[in-house]
């Protein structure tokens, strides 16, 4: 691709990041206070703490699971 069709792919591409940011911020979906930032961060950490725990969830029940199928296993052999 020639130089001039990526330098105004890349001009066209910024000017629409910067209008759509602006329509964003004019229909006011994007809230600048401290408050509705404060809100984002704790909704944020709520959903990391909560995939933590379904990780941990997951793993402790994969393990139990393949206790289970290794048992089953050693008991075939014998």
């Amino acid at each position: 691709m020639p130089p001039a069709e990526l330098t105004r792919m890349g001009i066209a591409f910024a000017v629409a990041i910067a209008s759509m940011s602006y329509l964003a911020i004019d229909a006011g979906v994007v809230n600048l206070s401290s408050g509705a930032i404060a809100k984002r961060i704790e909704v944020a950490q709520g959903s990391m703490a909560d995939a933590a725990m379904s990780q941990h969830q997951l793993a402790s029940t994969v393990q139990v699971w393949a206790r289970r199928g290794h048992q089953k296993q050693s008991l075939a052999i014998e």
